[in-house]
């Protein structure tokens, strides 16, 4: 397995409201990685990611060795990251600058046969198996409950002016559990995870194209961070990506 990390401001935003974290242990499994898009006013989104990056790490870092079984990662993560939500709604409490902050949080477990992946918002992860790129996170937004309720083209999503509201967030006072699923591994597959800075800048087929054509994923990681830039660089963007 190796992985590789960017994250950029992008052309427009002042200051960077996304986090990210690696959890590695040297060469042993498991591993996890994680991205993580704030949203609050003066600055505060740049909290609120910090906040659960910072604890979901932690608690990783404590708790994974070991483990290996896709379902017992499950529910740690299932745990942790609802204890994540309780942490930034609780840091919103602690200032009025602070009210209303909250996080997206797409975090990928790493074992010897699967990934495991929690989700709460929209940022996404996304498989590359062999020619085929696949998205196996649903975002947790408006426009993708009327896109299921049939009513919006998944075409018409970059265009839509409520494309960035959101349905799922950590940060909020309702107990707030994450989306949790396993999906078997192989050799050559490839792993992307990133914040909504690429997918609502970038076309999934250039994003397929980039992870198929860099042999490494510290440089997959930084062609997709300049595609998002040049295709607009609306939003902070952020990228992980790892190769088996």
């Amino acid at each position: 397995m190796r992985y590789g990390t960017a994250t950029d401001r992008g052309l427009i935003r002042t200051n960077n409201e996304d986090s990210f974290a690696v959890v590695v242990d040297g060469e042993r499994l498991p591993c996890a990685f994680l991205v993580a898009d704030g949203m609050g006013g003066h600055r505060k989104g740049e909290l609120a990611s910090r906040i659960a990056a910072e604890y979901v790490s932690r608690r990783l870092e404590e708790s994974l060795d070991g483990q290996d079984d896709p379902e017992e990662v499950a529910a740690l993560l299932k745990e942790i990251v609802e204890k994540a939500n309780v942490k930034v709604y609780l840091g919103s409490l602690e200032s009025e600058e602070n009210r209303g902050m909250g996080t997206t949080l797409t975090l990928a477990v790493l074992m010897r046969d699967a990934v495991v992946v929690a989700h709460v918002g929209d940022s996404r992860a996304y498989l590359l198996r062999g020619p085929a790129l696949m998205r196996i996170t649903v975002d947790h937004t408006l426009v993708q409950e009327l896109i299921d309720a049939g009513t919006l083209h998944p075409d018409d999503v970059r265009t839509h002016p409520k494309r960035n509201v959101l349905t799922r967030a950590l940060g909020v006072p309702e107990y707030m559990t994450p989306e949790c699923f396993t999906v078997a591994v192989g050799k050559g597959d490839r792993f992307l995870l990133c914040t909504d800075g690429l997918h609502h800048e970038a076309d999934e087929e250039d994003i397929r194209t980039v992870l198929r054509r860099e042999r490494t994923p510290e440089a997959a990681a930084q062609r997709l961070v300049e595609l998002a830039n040049r295709s607009g660089g609306e939003d902070n963007v952020t990228v992980v990506a790892i190769y088996l």
